[in-house]
């Protein structure tokens, strides 16, 4: 398969959209700082999860109300340094808003920032991780942008950087592609289609609220 055809996009937005990688770990550093632990025991839990559930995975102490805004708070400033991955925003903005949508396990504050200071307009939809019940892997971000666009989620693709990221939309119904930005070919299989870059995709506007991906590159 070269070709799919789709009436809604949802992105990811930490190493999908944006180079937040290093900011990530630097967010949470500071904290482990604070709180006098070794970063490298924390880090594990830190990539595609809320920060309350980073948290209960580091020790359920921290997961307070009072725990979740110490890190929202440190997490907003740091942000602010945040670029875009390569090719991502020219990619996006030939999608027509209302067409496309985030879908992340991040708070809403945090994803603004982050992607406003990469210098995209923020999407009609943006589901975050205050928004739903269950994060990633879990369905439930991915099942709610595609309501929220209007559409099933076997009309939409999905645009993830991590495994639990791609199970969650791979169990939504969504068509899969997985960026190489932030994990290793071999840890990305399941989704429908890996690659590189942005700029291995090409996009069609076929028909009034239809756009065609063609893949010119993928690694699966």
């Amino acid at each position: 398969m070269n070709t799919i055809t789709v009436r809604g996009f949802i992105f990811d937005v930490d190493a999908t959209l944006v180079d937040t990688t290093s900011v990530i770990d630097e967010i949470w550093k500071e904290w482990s700082a604070v709180k006098q632990l070794n970063f490298t025991d924390v880090r594990p839990f830190v990539h595609g999860r809320k920060i309350n559930e980073t948290l209960a995975e580091v020790n359920p102490k921290y997961d307070t109300e009072d725990g979740v805004l110490e890190v929202k708070r440190i997490a907003v400033e740091k942000m602010k340094k945040a670029k875009a991955i390569t090719g991502a925003l020219k990619f996006v903005n030939q999608i027509p808003n209302g067409m496309w949508s985030i879908a992340t396990s991040g708070p809403r504050q945090v994803a603004a920032t982050s992607l406003k200071a990469s210098g995209f307009n923020l999407p009609d939809v943006m589901v975050c991780g205050e928004d739903v019940t269950h994060g990633k892997p879990h369905p439930e971000p991915f099942l709610t942008a595609a309501k929220q666009l209007n559409l099933l989620p076997q009309q939409c693709v999905a645009f993830e950087d991590s495994p639990v990221g791609i199970r969650s939309a791979h169990k939504a119904g969504c068509f899969t592609i997985a960026l190489t930005t932030s994990h290793a070919k071999h840890e990305l299989e399941e989704a429908n289609v890996i690659i590189d870059d942005f700029a291995d995709i090409n996009l069609i506007f076929t028909k009034d609220k239809e756009i065609t991906l063609v893949f010119h590159k993928w690694l699966n």
